[in-house]
């Protein structure tokens, strides 16, 4: 996989900041990629925002106020601990990232996140 300047810098982060709170820098990557290509400042049209295209619902679960979030690694930081949130209320990463998703769109997200997981750890 060919990532380009702006990406490989958000990888390094997604790595350093996993690596902190006990996730696996890959599920996270892949999560990351499935949401923006590791693209910073993304914002959907349904008002998810960053790298991980976290919503205001979510944000609300971590205590921080999404329209404040502008500093990168806050944004990173956030993502990360909200799928370790997750992965502790559901035991298994597979089970984390099935209540990431949109529950329509389960089996492809976790095929392609699975795929970009894949990808990093070979990298």
């Amino acid at each position: 996989m060919d990532l380009n300047k702006k990406q490989q810098e958000t990888k390094e982060k997604i790595e350093q900041l996993a690596g902190i709170f006990g996730i696996d820098p890959n599920w996270a990557l892949g999560i990351a990629m499935v949401e923006s290509s590791l693209g910073l400042h993304q914002k959907s049209p349904t008002g998810c925002r960053g790298v991980f295209q976290m919503s205001g619902i979510a944000m609300k679960d971590l205590l921080w106020d999404m329209e404040k979030i502008d500093d990168d690694l806050i944004d990173i930081a956030c993502g990360i601990l909200f799928l370790r949130l997750l992965l502790k209320r559901w035991g298994t990463e597979e089970k984390a990232t099935a209540h990431y998703c949109d529950p329509n769109d389960l089996d492809f997200y976790l095929d392609r996140m699975k795929k970009f997981k894949a990808e990093f750890k070979e990298m």
